[in-house]
């Protein structure tokens, strides 16, 4: 029978990509826009695409904020809780290497540092990549692994990452700091490697170019995306809705200001029974949104916020060494936030 886990956490990179010139060096800093406080501009009767122009040798820097809260409750005997708030802060320099003839650029990445303060269930630990001690590389090995390990990612005019490549200087970071993994197979190396990739670095990195419509826009217009996804023992189909609230200024440039909404709908059997024990899941709750800022002039992302929320509950009963009946009643609840803003 298959093994029934809440991986809740693995979701949510996955999730919140949903909902998420010349030289020249990005000066837009986000970080003192007010979506709700810009000036409307008129559009009308211009054919507005949401397009990322990239040109050779542009560069970008972004920071991207994410912080997550995790409740969980385990109702038995008695009642037990466990809490974690953390917050990861990561800083991306972006220099755009080349463009093609079909428009996609590719991009040479650094997450040149990255910062960590975590609190669960009272316990204070954190992490600065400019500070770092000898227990700090091993502990914090996931961090150490990918900051200033330089890699390239190649993305389209909508925003798609199609590919991330160069990533054989983390494996040799990560063998550095863990010696017994010198011993790897080739097979071993490249599946970290992919997991590296796909859990880790095309996630973060597609935050910063969230995918946009392919079509011409105007103010309300809409569009979404569907992606499946799994969570426990469901199987959930995740929609994004897109829609263009305003038009406004961003300095002397022009902006989309885009609202985001996340909306799921679950399949699969609530009941289930796994060595002895019966499972009774609740059904799942996923929601999320936020606000995006597109820059049409300039053809980049320059500031999002996005939360995702996921909510999910099981009864577990089972016999104890008695074989009297036991029942335990889990419940999770996460939320997670991300920041994006171009410096």
């Amino acid at each position: 029978m298959k093994k029934y886990t809440i991986k809740i956490a693995l979701l949510f990179l996955f999730l919140a990509i949903m909902v998420g010139c010349g030289k020249k060096e990005s000066s837009q800093n986000a970080a003192s826009i007010n979506p709700d406080n810009l000036q409307s501009v008129d559009v009308s009767g211009q054919k507005i695409y949401l397009k990322y122009q990239f040109a050779k040798d542009d560069k970008l820097h972004y920071k991207l904020t994410t912080i997550t809260n995790t409740l969980q409750t385990i109702k038995a005997d008695s009642l037990l809780k466990s809490s974690a708030v953390q917050t990861l802060t990561y800083f991306f320099d972006i220099n755009v290497v080349e463009t093609d003839a079909n428009n996609v650029a590719e991009l040479a990445v650094n997450i040149a540092s990255i910062n960590f303060a975590g609190d669960i269930n009272g316990q204070k630990m954190s992490y600065d990549s400019k500070k770092v001690t000898k227990e700090d590389k091993d502990k914090f090995a996931e961090f150490e692994v990918i900051v200033n390990s330089p890699f390239r990612v190649r993305v389209n005019q909508k925003g798609e990452i199609l590919d991330v490549t160069r990533v054989d200087k983390m494996i040799d970071k990560m063998i550095s700091i863990r010696p017994e993994m010198k011993e790897m197979t080739s097979d071993q190396k490249s599946s970290m490697m992919k997991n590296i990739i796909e859990g880790e670095l095309k996630p973060r990195t597609q935050l910063l170019f969230r995918e946009m419509t392919s079509v011409q826009v105007a103010k309300d217009s809409t569009w979404k995306r569907s992606t499946p996804a799994s969570l426990a023992v469901f199987q959930i189909e995740n929609t994004s809705n897109f829609k263009v609230d305003d038009f406004i200024k961003v300095g002397d440039d022009r902006a989309a200001k885009l609202s985001a909404t996340l909306t799921s709908k679950w399949s699969g059997e609530k009941k289930g029974s796994e060595e002895g024990m019966n499972f009774l899941f609740d059904d799942p709750k996923v929601t999320g949104g936020g606000t995006i800022i597109f820059n049409i002039d300039r053809g980049l992302l320059i500031k999002s916020e996005t939360s995702t929320t996921v909510e999910l509950g099981v009864q577990i009963d089972s016999r104890d060494a008695t074989q009297k009946m036991r029942k335990t009643v889990r419940k999770d609840l996460s939320t997670n936030k991300n920041i994006v803003e171009l410096l």
